[in-house]
């Protein structure tokens, strides 16, 4: 008999990679024969409360009480309780009552913990956070990152359970010459310091005039970015706006280099994303990059904050044929240890449930364990 998972994330849009993990688990534990049912946080308002949607602090605590009941009814139909945690309000909003909930349920509950800024929210709300990890019956992280921040500030075993890499839909192609073509796929927030990007590319642009910056995204950086662009004269640079996410391998199979310059980040798929189509990744070394890729291996990684550096690396990847097809080639070996076949296991474990593999006819069995 299979088991009954119950999803507890958002849904998109916001096009966030938490959001997207969660639509592509639900899409592939239904694939599995798993009776999986995503609870979406970010649910809209009854129409009654639509005028809460425009003031946020409203909308919050308005869908903070409509949540209760929403969990009781889905938690009682299920067995397994699988909580996509982030920091923050989200974590108090969100998290806190699902973890609740499905322990006063006697569910098994999953805490699936993925927070960028962990270090952070732990220092200052460790306290609060605390209950809700010593409750949960497994926590999981996709990174050694993570893992490690969570068992320092909890002392709480922690299983690792990475993300999953569409490899379907980012397929590697193969590039001839290198090309100057830089890509960026991350939000237009301040932790993304895309600005250290095009101050990046205004030094690689004196060396190589037809180099070209595309970058796909969103966010409140976007009008200041685009003012420095156009300050600095900058050609060939293109903000291509939100880009659905199943848009995203045509743009970068037009591309040869996936460049980012976050502070903060914990288990970017997005980079990933990048190495399974084939594109060169030169990134900084924040968080948990450094725990899933290594400098000079499988991609070029850099300090913080640091323009000139960064298009040094960009520029040695570009003048040196052998050294960028050895990265790609390591790269598309690293992505294709997080696609589903590789991930289920571990995640499938934590569950409670054993693969059954039929080796005879190839089809996959999963039992309640």
């Amino acid at each position: 008999m299979f088991s009954k998972v119950l999803l507890v994330a958002p849904s998109p849009p916001p096009y966030g990679g938490m959001a997207l993990q969660a639509r592509l688990l639900h899409e592939l534990l239904l694939k599995d024969g798993i009776s999986a049912t995503l609870f979406s946080s970010n649910f809209p308002l009854p129409r009654a409360f639509r005028v809460c949607e425009r003031i946020r602090g409203l909308r919050a605590a308005v869908r903070f009480w409509m949540t209760w009941p929403k969990l009781w009814r889905a938690i009682r139909q299920t067995e397994v309780v699988h909580v996509f945690a982030a920091s923050w309000l989200y974590f108090f909003l969100v998290v806190w009552p699902a973890v609740l909930v499905g322990k006063l349920c006697r569910r098994r509950v999953i805490l699936n913990y993925r927070g960028g800024e962990a270090p952070k929210f732990f220092e200052q709300y460790g306290l609060l956070a605390r209950p809700v990890f010593k409750l949960a019956d497994v926590v999981t992280a996709p990174s050694r990152f993570l893992a490690d921040v969570i068992g320092l500030h909890f002392t709480v075993s922690v299983a690792i359970v990475p993300n999953i890499l569409d490899l379907s839909a980012f397929q590697y192609r193969q590039r001839g010459k290198l090309q100057p073509k830089l890509l960026v796929t991350r939000h237009l927030e301040q932790i993304y310091d895309v600005e250290t990007v095009i101050r990046a590319f205004r030094v690689i642009q004196e060396r190589y005039p037809d180099a070209s910056l595309w970058i796909a995204g969103t966010g409140s950086e976007e009008g200041r970015l685009r003012g420095l662009v156009g300050e600095w004269g900058l050609r060939n640079v293109r903000f291509l706006g939100h880009v659905p996410h199943e848009d995203l391998p045509a743009i970068s199979s037009q591309c040869a280099v996936l460049v980012n310059a976050s502070r903060i980040d914990n288990f970017p798929g997005a980079l990933l994303e990048g190495s399974a189509a084939g594109l060169v990744v030169v990134s900084t070394n924040a968080g948990g990059i450094p725990y899933i890729y290594e400098d000079g291996k499988d991609a070029v990684l850099i300090g913080l904050g640091d323009p000139q550096q960064l298009a040094r690396a960009v520029q040695k990847v570009l003048d040196h044929p052998s050294l960028s097809n050895q990265l790609i080639q390591a790269g598309l070996a690293l992505a294709q240890n997080f696609e589903w076949a590789q991930v289920r296991r571990s995640l499938y474990a934590v569950y409670g449930l054993a693969l059954e593999e039929q080796k005879t006819s190839g089809e996959v069995k999963c039992v309640a364990g």
